[in-house]
């Protein structure tokens, strides 16, 4: 079987096995949000001297409140584990030595977690100083943001994996 075949299928195996088990996870805790995202919340809040979160009781959401007024909503498509499992998935498909892979997917994943909390970060200020771009940073340019970096990261291990390439 060609190479490019068994990346494919490691590929599609590993991204659904990770979005199943995603899913599995989000469903433990509906309709509560999930320990990642509110972790994702918690830690946008480091970054601001006024800012406080509100549970919305029943709902898999956090608000993100500065001076006790909601500016937005936190869920978990907003924590970056999305990104980070379509990373993670190319890792696996792409093989390398174990070795690498102890010290590059925590470390691949934390990058993202931080380039995530910036995203954040800079959405709440867009959306406090310019809240008509708000929609345009938030749908498209940031989150494609997040992908260029995992692109990024996904160039950088296929040339650590392939010396030729």
């Amino acid at each position: 079987m060609p190479a490019s075949i068994k990346f494919i299928i490691w590929f599609l195996i590993s991204y659904l096995l990770l979005q199943l088990g995603y899913t599995l996870y989000l469903n433990a805790y509906n309709p509560n949000i999930d320990p990642a995202s509110l972790f994702t919340a918690k830690a946008l809040t480091w970054f601001f001297t006024d800012a406080s979160l509100r549970e919305i009781a029943g709902e898999a959401k956090i608000q993100f409140l500065l001076q006790q007024i909601p500016i937005v909503n936190i869920k978990e498509a907003c924590n970056g584990l999305s990104v980070a499992m379509s990373l993670l998935a190319f890792l696996i498909a792409y093989r390398g030595k174990w070795i690498d892979y102890v010290w590059v997917v925590p470390l691949s994943v934390f990058l993202l977690l931080v380039a995530n909390i910036a995203r954040l970060y800079a959405l709440v200020r867009i959306k406090q100083h310019y809240p008509a771009y708000f929609p345009f940073f938030h749908e498209y340019l940031f989150p494609s943001l997040l992908y260029v970096m995992a692109f990024g990261i996904m160039v950088w291990w296929v040339r650590k994996v392939s010396p030729s390439a």
